[in-house]
């Protein structure tokens, strides 16, 4: 994308190089981007809620969204000499996780309702075979 212009409200229009099609980004896009960050920051980095320009009680409602977001793991097509996976239950479902043997890197994971064979099935459909797995064997 790269700035082409303004529209006849004064907002900066932008091109996309590849399709060339415009859009201009709202007031309401930009602030929850910025809602985002702030959260972010936040989980990520431990900065108080005191410290984010607003009220705790305001920042909690304002980014109340951003626990609705659900992270995604591009697989890169990497074959890991070693995949450790396992299951853990929180709050009554099953996380499922493929984990780096040698760093500690998630790969994937998979929530499901219990460990099966099809759970671990559908994680391991989403990373590439590894040369070792190295799991606790469900039965």
């Amino acid at each position: 994308m790269r700035k082409n212009g303004h529209d006849r409200n004064g907002r900066q229009r932008w091109q996309c190089d590849t399709c060339k099609a415009t859009t201009t980004a709202t007031i309401e896009s930009r602030s929850r981007a910025s809602t985002l960050r702030a959260f972010l920051d936040w989980l990520l980095e431990a900065a108080p809620q005191r410290r984010l320009g607003c009220d705790a009680r305001t920042f909690r409602r304002r980014s109340a969204w951003c626990w609705d977001l659900e992270p995604r793991i591009h697989p890169d097509g990497v074959v890991h000499h070693v995949v450790m996976a396992d299951g853990t239950y929180v709050n009554g479902w099953c996380l499922l996780t493929a984990v780096d043997g040698n760093d500690g890197e998630v790969l994937a994971w998979q929530w499901c309702s219990r460990e099966s064979t099809a759970a671990y099935k559908a994680l391991f459909e989403q990373i590439a075979p590894p040369d070792v797995l190295v799991c606790d064997g469900m039965k």
